[in-house]
Protein backbone atom coordinates (compact mmCIF):
# COMPACT_ATOMS: atom_id res chain seq x y z
CA UNK A 1 0.00 0.00 0.00
CA UNK A 2 1.05 3.45 -0.86
CA UNK A 3 2.96 4.79 2.14
CA UNK A 4 1.05 8.39 2.12
CA UNK A 5 -2.55 5.57 2.45
CA UNK A 6 -0.37 4.36 5.58
CA UNK A 7 0.34 7.25 7.06
CA UNK A 8 -2.74 9.46 6.22
CA UNK A 9 -4.88 6.05 8.37
CA UNK A 10 -7.30 5.62 5.34
CA UNK A 11 -9.51 2.67 6.17
CA UNK A 12 -13.13 1.69 5.50
CA UNK A 13 -14.34 4.11 7.98
CA UNK A 14 -13.29 7.21 6.70
CA UNK A 15 -15.85 9.93 5.86
CA UNK A 16 -13.42 12.28 3.24
CA UNK A 17 -10.27 11.99 1.65
CA UNK A 18 -9.11 15.47 -0.05
CA UNK A 19 -6.33 15.10 -2.20
CA UNK A 20 -3.91 17.59 -4.02
CA UNK A 21 -0.77 16.39 -6.00
CA UNK A 22 0.24 16.04 -9.82
CA UNK A 23 2.35 19.36 -10.16
CA UNK A 24 5.85 18.19 -8.83
CA UNK A 25 5.52 14.85 -10.76
CA UNK A 26 5.33 16.77 -13.74
CA UNK A 27 7.80 18.29 -12.33
CA UNK A 28 6.27 21.92 -12.69
CA UNK A 29 9.36 23.59 -10.25
CA UNK A 30 11.99 21.99 -12.48
CA UNK A 31 9.79 22.85 -15.45
CA UNK A 32 10.32 26.94 -14.11
CA UNK A 33 13.95 26.69 -13.46
CA UNK A 34 14.82 25.52 -16.84
CA UNK A 35 12.47 28.02 -18.29
CA UNK A 36 14.29 30.57 -16.17
CA UNK A 37 17.70 29.41 -17.74
CA UNK A 38 16.74 29.03 -21.37
CA UNK A 39 14.81 32.65 -21.30
CA UNK A 40 18.30 33.89 -19.67
CA UNK A 41 19.66 32.47 -22.53
CA UNK A 42 17.31 34.11 -25.19
CA UNK A 43 16.11 30.60 -25.76
CA UNK A 44 12.65 28.88 -25.45
CA UNK A 45 11.65 26.16 -22.59
CA UNK A 46 8.64 25.56 -24.64
CA UNK A 47 11.02 24.32 -27.49
CA UNK A 48 13.13 22.24 -24.98
CA UNK A 49 10.19 20.47 -24.05
CA UNK A 50 8.16 19.70 -26.90
CA UNK A 51 11.58 18.82 -28.81
CA UNK A 52 13.29 17.56 -25.94
CA UNK A 53 17.04 16.14 -25.91
CA UNK A 54 17.28 12.07 -26.08
CA UNK A 55 16.83 10.87 -22.32
CA UNK A 56 14.41 13.39 -21.56
CA UNK A 57 10.46 13.61 -21.39
CA UNK A 58 8.57 15.47 -23.83
CA UNK A 59 5.29 17.75 -22.56
CA UNK A 60 3.36 15.22 -24.26
CA UNK A 61 5.35 11.72 -22.24
CA UNK A 62 5.12 14.29 -18.70
CA UNK A 63 1.43 14.83 -18.84
CA UNK A 64 1.02 11.14 -19.82
CA UNK A 65 2.85 9.57 -17.22
CA UNK A 66 0.91 12.27 -14.85
CA UNK A 67 -2.37 10.64 -16.18
CA UNK A 68 -0.95 7.30 -15.70
CA UNK A 69 0.47 7.93 -11.81
CA UNK A 70 -3.03 9.48 -10.69
CA UNK A 71 -5.06 6.84 -12.36
CA UNK A 72 -2.98 4.07 -10.09
CA UNK A 73 -2.81 6.68 -7.07
CA UNK A 74 -6.87 7.06 -7.05
CA UNK A 75 -7.49 3.30 -7.65
CA UNK A 76 -5.37 2.60 -4.52
CA UNK A 77 -6.96 5.45 -2.51
CA UNK A 78 -10.19 3.90 -3.64
CA UNK A 79 -9.26 0.69 -2.19
CA UNK A 80 -8.66 1.64 1.33
CA UNK A 81 -11.41 4.15 1.66
CA UNK A 82 -14.08 2.08 -0.17
CA UNK A 83 -17.33 3.94 1.72
CA UNK A 84 -15.22 7.92 1.79
CA UNK A 85 -15.99 10.54 -0.73
CA UNK A 86 -12.59 11.73 -2.41
CA UNK A 87 -12.04 14.96 -3.35
CA UNK A 88 -9.33 16.11 -5.61
CA UNK A 89 -7.99 19.98 -6.12
CA UNK A 90 -6.23 21.78 -8.88
CA UNK A 91 -3.88 24.11 -9.33
CA UNK A 92 -4.30 27.91 -9.42
CA UNK A 93 -3.84 30.67 -11.75
CA UNK A 94 -0.19 30.80 -10.83
CA UNK A 95 0.71 32.47 -14.28
CA UNK A 96 -1.06 35.28 -15.68
CA UNK A 97 -3.40 35.33 -18.55
CA UNK A 98 -1.21 37.38 -20.61
CA UNK A 99 3.04 36.49 -20.06
CA UNK A 100 3.62 40.14 -21.24
CA UNK A 101 2.50 41.17 -17.98
CA UNK A 102 5.47 39.83 -16.31
CA UNK A 103 8.73 42.34 -15.37
CA UNK A 104 11.35 39.90 -16.87
CA UNK A 105 13.91 41.35 -14.36
CA UNK A 106 12.28 41.18 -11.43
CA UNK A 107 12.89 37.78 -9.65
CA UNK A 108 9.43 38.47 -7.11
CA UNK A 109 7.37 37.56 -10.35
CA UNK A 110 8.66 35.04 -13.02
CA UNK A 111 12.48 36.29 -13.78
CA UNK A 112 14.08 36.00 -16.92
CA UNK A 113 11.01 33.59 -18.31
CA UNK A 114 10.39 34.64 -21.76
CA UNK A 115 6.55 36.00 -21.91
CA UNK A 116 5.88 33.13 -24.58
CA UNK A 117 6.65 30.46 -22.35
CA UNK A 118 5.02 32.12 -19.95
CA UNK A 119 2.17 31.56 -22.23
CA UNK A 120 3.16 28.26 -23.18
CA UNK A 121 3.42 27.01 -19.24
CA UNK A 122 0.11 28.26 -18.40
CA UNK A 123 -1.95 27.02 -21.59
CA UNK A 124 0.45 23.86 -22.10
CA UNK A 125 1.41 22.77 -19.02
CA UNK A 126 -0.80 24.10 -15.64
CA UNK A 127 -3.99 24.24 -17.55
CA UNK A 128 -3.62 21.00 -19.01
CA UNK A 129 -2.72 19.54 -15.99
CA UNK A 130 -5.53 20.71 -14.01
CA UNK A 131 -7.67 19.01 -16.91
CA UNK A 132 -5.66 16.31 -16.66
CA UNK A 133 -6.60 15.88 -12.83
CA UNK A 134 -10.46 16.98 -13.33
CA UNK A 135 -10.58 13.97 -16.16
CA UNK A 136 -9.21 11.20 -13.85
CA UNK A 137 -11.43 12.23 -11.34
CA UNK A 138 -14.66 11.83 -13.45
CA UNK A 139 -13.40 8.80 -14.28
CA UNK A 140 -13.59 7.14 -10.33
CA UNK A 141 -16.92 9.31 -9.91
CA UNK A 142 -14.58 12.07 -7.55
CA UNK A 143 -15.38 15.43 -6.77
CA UNK A 144 -12.92 17.52 -8.45
CA UNK A 145 -12.26 21.20 -7.36
CA UNK A 146 -11.23 24.14 -9.30
CA UNK A 147 -8.96 27.16 -7.87
CA UNK A 148 -7.86 28.41 -11.53
CA UNK A 149 -10.83 30.85 -12.03
CA UNK A 150 -11.92 32.40 -8.91
CA UNK A 151 -7.77 33.12 -8.18
CA UNK A 152 -7.25 34.64 -11.95
CA UNK A 153 -5.49 38.15 -11.59
CA UNK A 154 -3.79 36.87 -8.34
CA UNK A 155 -1.06 35.22 -10.15
CA UNK A 156 2.80 35.64 -9.42
CA UNK A 157 3.20 38.95 -11.54
CA UNK A 158 0.88 41.00 -9.63
CA UNK A 159 1.56 43.96 -7.07
CA UNK A 160 2.32 42.10 -3.90
CA UNK A 161 -1.14 43.05 -2.18
CA UNK A 162 -2.54 41.43 -4.82
CA UNK A 163 -1.05 37.89 -5.62
CA UNK A 164 -2.14 34.61 -4.00
CA UNK A 165 0.91 33.27 -5.37
CA UNK A 166 4.70 34.12 -4.74
CA UNK A 167 7.33 34.55 -7.75
CA UNK A 168 10.11 32.63 -8.22
CA UNK A 169 11.75 34.55 -5.31
CA UNK A 170 8.92 35.67 -2.43
CA UNK A 171 8.27 35.87 0.89
CA UNK A 172 8.39 32.94 2.93
CA UNK A 173 8.88 32.30 6.69
CA UNK A 174 12.66 30.76 7.50
CA UNK A 175 13.18 27.55 7.14
CA UNK A 176 12.29 28.19 3.50
CA UNK A 177 15.74 28.08 1.38
CA UNK A 178 16.76 31.64 0.45
CA UNK A 179 19.35 29.96 -2.07
CA UNK A 180 18.16 26.63 -4.27
CA UNK A 181 21.31 24.05 -4.26
CA UNK A 182 22.72 23.35 -7.59
CA UNK A 183 21.46 26.21 -9.54
CA UNK A 184 22.84 30.27 -9.57
CA UNK A 185 19.26 31.29 -7.92
CA UNK A 186 19.95 33.29 -4.85
CA UNK A 187 16.90 35.22 -3.33
CA UNK A 188 18.68 36.18 -0.36
CA UNK A 189 20.54 38.80 -2.53
CA UNK A 190 16.89 40.50 -2.95
CA UNK A 191 15.85 39.67 1.16
CA UNK A 192 13.64 36.86 -0.17
CA UNK A 193 12.96 32.86 -0.13
CA UNK A 194 13.49 30.37 -2.60
CA UNK A 195 8.82 30.40 -3.46
CA UNK A 196 8.91 28.91 -6.92
CA UNK A 197 5.10 30.16 -7.51
CA UNK A 198 4.23 28.59 -3.96
CA UNK A 199 0.88 30.02 -2.79
CA UNK A 200 0.97 32.58 0.17
CA UNK A 201 -1.40 32.60 3.08
CA UNK A 202 -4.22 34.67 0.71
CA UNK A 203 -3.75 31.93 -1.84
CA UNK A 204 -4.11 28.93 0.98
CA UNK A 205 -7.23 30.49 2.28
CA UNK A 206 -8.82 30.98 -1.43
CA UNK A 207 -8.12 26.99 -2.00
CA UNK A 208 -9.43 26.47 1.67
CA UNK A 209 -13.20 27.88 1.19
CA UNK A 210 -13.45 25.71 -2.08
CA UNK A 211 -12.54 22.68 -0.73
CA UNK A 212 -14.30 22.86 2.98
CA UNK A 213 -17.65 24.02 0.76
CA UNK A 214 -16.73 20.74 -1.35
CA UNK A 215 -16.13 18.70 1.75
CA UNK A 216 -19.50 20.10 3.32
CA UNK A 217 -20.89 18.93 0.02
CA UNK A 218 -19.88 15.68 0.46
CA UNK A 219 -21.07 14.68 3.93
CA UNK A 220 -24.10 15.82 2.57
CA UNK A 221 -23.97 13.45 -0.08
CA UNK A 222 -23.60 10.53 2.44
Amino acid sequence: MDPQIKRANLNDQTDVVTIGVGGNSLPFGDMLLKCLKTGAAGKSCREYYTNPPEGEESIEDELARVQDEYIEMLAEVHSAVPNAKVITVGYPAVLPEDGSACNRSSLTELGSIAHADVDWLRDGVLKRLNSTIERVSGFFGDRYVDVYFSSEGHDACQPAEEKWVEGICGDAEDYWPSKLPGTLLDCGAIGKRVTLVHPNAAGHANTANHVERAIRIALLDR
